[in-house]
């Protein structure tokens, strides 16, 4: 592993000397990286607050809220934040701010009352899921407010991807990565003044959803200048869904394959057990601390090179891609693979003795890197129902694995699961690249990529 980081290391500078396209797309990632440090950074660091001084059964409670909001907000903005994406950079690219501010209050008007509907159906069914669900009666209560900040964070994720349509990079990765984590951060230090409630952190996750979102409009309405414009465009209603409803399938199913082993283990298991696996699947999410910010440069480029028809400039970009993204990724999972204990200890007594989980998922969260952007070249390249099929497949098998193992095994098998749901999708979109496009996007050394 050495040898190989210090040989793709090597290539890396020979590269960045030689090949122009290489080194603006390093440079290009770079900003857009500080920011996902910056985030998270911040979010391991509310992790560590809170399993330190709240304790794992708060992390355990945050978890159980998030993964309910993250549910409800992928159906609530039922995909329409892809659609809004590809549509508000085309406009954009012509200078048409009228259809801008069209196709963006059209898709509100699916997105608020679906909200609104999930609102009311959380809210009423909350006795049910804490009580039935979960076996946890008491967070009846808490499920009631979770449900009140489903449009808040549909606000913001849609508000995210509409601003990167406008080609606002760095202001996208601080809304998508960064904002709530920073919020939380400042909120819990000054919480920590007051008092050690378990309720504390999940209400400070609250009002940081909340700011973001406000902070989200004002960003998007001043980026689009959207009160400088009447609404003006030719988007109709059925088109709009067309172009959403295969990223919703696929949205939803790689939800599953995030938070579903969260839900399962809060069917089975304490709010601690929840919190100890949520703490282990974060630390394990910095081994691909690069691919959001090299994906959010890389992915435009590659559908510019689709469009064209140049397959050989998309090969290209997406090996210089996965080359960008598994060093970055090795440099940080030796130390955390290496030394499992001392990273699980900063967190508390609770958390150690999960050492072989974490290395599992680090091992999972390697592979994903190592197969590079298969799943966003499928996106930019318009083959949604190649997704869609590999997430129903993957998420399928993640959940067959989740109800299996972990009522015997709780942790380390919500862990296999993980990780066999990552390897599943990563194939899967592997090879559906090979088939579409007769290349793969695993990572390969080489002394030299062909121009």
């Amino acid at each position: 592993m050495i040898g190989l980081l210090r040989n793709s290391l090597l290539e890396w500078k020979e590269r960045f000397s030689s090949d122009e396209s290489f080194r603006h797309l390093v440079r290009a990632s770079f900003f857009s990286l500080v920011i996902r440090v910056v985030g998270l950074g911040t979010g391991f660091f509310v992790t560590v607050i809170t399993s330190r001084f709240y304790g794992a059964d708060a992390l355990g409670v945050v978890s159980i809220c998030i993964a309910i909001l993250s549910f409800a907000s992928v159906i609530g903005k039922l995909g329409m934040d892809v659609a809004l994406m590809r549509y508000i950079a085309e406009f954009y690219s012509k200078n048409n701010f009228a259809a801008i501010r069209h196709v963006y209050l059209k898709s509100f008007r699916f997105i608020f009352p679906v909200c609104i509907v999930i609102t009311v159906l959380l809210f009423m069914l909350s006795p049910v899921v804490a009580g039935d669900l979960f076996h946890k009666p008491h967070l009846t209560g808490l499920l009631k407010i979770n449900s009140l900040f489903v449009l808040p964070l549909v606000l913001l994720l849609v508000n995210a991807e509409s601003i990167r349509g406008l080609h606002r990079i760095r202001a996208y990765t601080f809304l998508q990565t960064s904002v709530v984590s920073i919020l939380a951060t400042i909120f819990l230090l000054v919480a920590l003044i007051f008092g050690n409630n378990i309720l504390i952190p999940v209400y400070i996750q609250f009002v940081a959803i909340a700011i973001a979102a406000i902070l989200s409009m004002y960003m998007f309405i001043q980026f689009s200048s959207l009160h400088k414009h009447k609404s003006a465009g030719s988007i109709d209603s059925r088109k709009l869904i067309r172009t959403s409803s295969p990223m919703f399938i696929t949205t939803i199913m790689q939800l599953i394959m995030t938070w579903g082993g969260t839900l399962i283990m809060a069917s089975y298991y304490a709010e601690s057990e929840v919190g100890v696996y949520n703490a282990i699947v974060r630390i394990s999410t910095f081994t691909n601390i690069s691919i959001l910010a090299i994906n959010s440069i890389a992915s435009p480029r590659i559908a510019a090179a689709v469009s064209s028809g140049k397959m050989d400039e998309v090969k290209k970009l997406s090996r210089e891609a996965t080359q960008l993204i598994f060093v970055s990724s090795v440099i940080v999972f030796l130390p955390l693979f290496l030394f499992p204990h001392l990273v699980l200890s900063v967190f508390g007594k609770d958390f150690t003795g999960n050492e072989f989980s974490l290395k599992l998922l680090l091992s999972g969260q390697l592979f994903v890197s190592f197969s590079g952007l298969s799943a966003q070249v499928l996106n930019m390249a318009d083959r949604e129902k190649n997704l869609r099929n590999n997430a129903l497949i993957s998420a399928v098998i993640n959940l067959v694995f989740c109800f299996l193992l972990i009522p015997k095994y709780g942790i380390l098998g919500a862990c296999i699961a993980q990780v066999t749901g990552m390897v599943v999708w990563n194939i899967l979109c592997n090879f559906s690249v090979k088939k579409q496009f007769n290349f793969f996007t695993f990572y390969a050394l080489r002394k030299k990529v062909k121009q």
